[in-house]
Order: C-alpha cells, then structure tokens, then sequence
C-alpha cells in the first residue's frame, strides 16, 4: 500500500553541484520523502541562477566552488534576482551552501550574502533532510555555538564598540529590538517566545519585520550584523 500523500505541497528543491554523481545522490534522496521535491539541478553557478528563477524552489543546495559561476556569487544573484518574486507575493528561496570544510571563509562570505547557512558534504542524509526542513520552516541550519564560531572568526567586529544600540537598530520599535538581541544570541523562536513572553508566531512576524527593516536575508545575517556593529555585549 503506498504512503498517503503530504497535506500540504511538497518543498520544491534545487540542487546545484558540478559533481554528477553527488547531485544525482540528492534528487534520489530527496525524491524518496513524501514532502519533499528535486524540481531541477544545475552543474554550476549561472545555469543556477537560471533554474532557480524558472522553476521558484523554497530551497536551493548550494555549491560553493563551482566552474563558470561560484555559489556566493550565484547565492547574490538569486537573491537580487527574487527580489521581483517578493513584490509578487511570493517567497525568497532559502539556500543552503554545500561545502567540504565548517570553517571556511567563503562559507562565511556566503551567509554574508544571505544563504540561510551550510551543511558538510559529509553529512549524514538525515541531517541533510532536515536542514532542508529547517531553513523551510525559517530557521538557520548552523547551530548558534558553530554560527558564533563562524563569525568571531571571520567578521570585523566594530571598532567603536561603545556608541549606542540605537545607532544601529534605530529603525526596529523597543520590542523588535528586543526580539533582535535574543535572535542575535541564537535563540530558537520557542525560545524568544518564552523569553519575551509572547507567542511563537508573535516571535516569528517580529522576525520578518526585523530582517525586513535591517535588509537581511536570513537569522544568521542577525549573528554577523550584531557582532559587526558590538551589539552581541548587551
């Protein structure tokens, strides 16, 4: 007897890899689970770019270093590309980078650039699924000690580290601020929620508004912004 179909659409995936074989062991993955959908592929960065903005995915598996077109670059182009998408009522695709190495700076350029986080190529295939669930759902894929590590690393921390919050939050109300520094902290929406007691949706709009006001893509980019501009002390 087959497995009943998902209540809701399936995730719409795109996988971008030069490597035939690692993309082919993606979309079989990705094909077995009943929520999830591989609607196209692209052996680097341009056609990425193309496939992307033909078939709209919610996720793209991004690889860094590719020929023609690297994935930060790729990543950039897709976002400003979705811009369009955005003032049609639709969502920004979330990607996620594919990389061989957790500390790597061009994995910190790509967050940067506003991927939604990173996973190893060695990863195991349930942790791949559910980063794919994860940065669906809105949630970064790197874990807040590995996202701190990630940043201390590689941002440039403000050299003015005692002006004031407003200064660079000024645009956020008292509360998005509020919401700002524990999402900056790496707090799960649950998490914010009991902390500034109010609902996981609540939590959720005031992200939106958050990311919206300050022109970032994703929580991570709240991380990089936070330590960039010496907000992460409060």
């Amino acid at each position: 007897m087959s497995a009943p179909a998902p209540a809701t659409a399936p995730i719409r995936v795109v996988v971008v890899d030069d490597q035939a074989l690692f993309v082919s062991g993606m979309q079989m993955l990705i094909e077995s689970q009943a929520d999830l959908a591989c609607v196209g592929t692209a052996p680097d960065g341009r056609m990425a770019v193309e496939v992307v903005g033909r078939e709209r995915p919610d996720v793209v598996l991004m690889d860094i270093r590719m020929p023609v077109l690297d994935g930060i670059e790729a990543t950039a182009r897709i976002l400003q590309q979705a811009t369009a998408q955005v003032a049609a009522g639709e969502t920004v695709p979330r990607i996620i980078m594919l990389t061989t190495f957790q500390r790597d700076e061009a994995v910190f350029r790509a967050i940067r650039t506003g991927a939604s986080g990173f996973i190893t190529k060695d990863a195991t295939p349930e942790f791949i699924l559910a980063a794919i669930r994860t940065v669906h759902a809105g949630q970064a894929v790197l874990a807040p000690q590995a996202t701190f590590d990630l940043v201390r690393q590689f941002a440039t921390e403000a050299s003015d580290a005692g002006r004031p919050l407003e200064l660079a939050i000024d645009v956020l109300s008292p509360r998005e601020r509020e919401i700002f520094l524990l999402t900056a902290r790496g707090l799960s929406n649950a998490e914010i929620a009991t902390a500034a007691f109010v609902s996981e949706a609540t939590v959720k709009t005031h992200v939106r508004s958050i990311l919206a006001k300050l022109h970032l893509q994703s929580r991570v980019q709240v991380v990089i912004f936070a330590y960039e501009n010496g907000l992460l002390r409060y």
